[in-house]
């Protein structure tokens, strides 16, 4: 079906093609849905072109609320294709999960009787090293709107790992001990 050239006459039932209000109504809205440019109408395979400006637009209409109009604009494209997942797990640690992926790309979450902590709190483990100032603040922020209100964030940890080349050295030394004792 080709969107740009509807007919809603033809999409109607026999009975629907011969009564004179349908076949008005179709003649009259036709040439106006034919008339929308339907590249623009498909939101969901255009985020990854779109305007920061929109993208924030986009947001404020689908009431993403853990979103950040100042944060980078592939962090805001991420956070807008999984707010679905967000909203339908709002409150569970796979909400959580989902909005750290979105804004440091990986990371978990450690329950509090994963590490001996104390009840309800939970950290979160990234590899991530720019995880910190404004993006830390951001992520903070956008964490505390989807968690449950009952738990707490205790920290963000970041795991570095580095190739490093370790080098062991190992001295022997061997001698003969003398031990002068002066008389008296």
């Amino acid at each position: 079906m080709n969107l740009n050239q509807l007919d809603l006459l033809s999409l109607q039932t026999n009975s629907m093609k011969s009564d004179k209000t349908t076949v008005a109504l179709c003649e009259a809205i036709n040439p106006q849905l034919n008339a929308i440019d339907v590249t623009k109408c498909i939101i969901s395979s255009n985020i990854d072109t779109m305007s920061d400006a929109m993208l924030d637009e986009i947001a404020t209409e689908k009431n993403i609320f853990w979103y950040d109009p100042n944060a980078e604009i592939e962090i805001k494209r991420n956070l807008i294709k999984n707010c679905d997942k967000v909203f339908s797990f709002l409150g569970t640690n796979y909400a959580i999960e989902q909005v750290i992926k979105d804004y440091f790309g990986d990371g978990v979450i450690e329950e509090w009787y994963e590490y001996g902590g104390a009840p309800y709190h939970f950290k979160v483990l990234t590899s991530n090293i720019s995880v910190t100032g404004e993006k830390a603040e951001q992520f903070n922020a956008a964490v505390n709107k989807v968690k449950r209100l009952s738990t707490r964030l205790e920290e963000v940890l970041v795991n570095m790992v580095a190739d490093l080349s370790v080098h062991y050295g190992f001295v022997l030394h061997t001698g003969d001990s003398i031990t002068l004792i002066q008389g008296a």
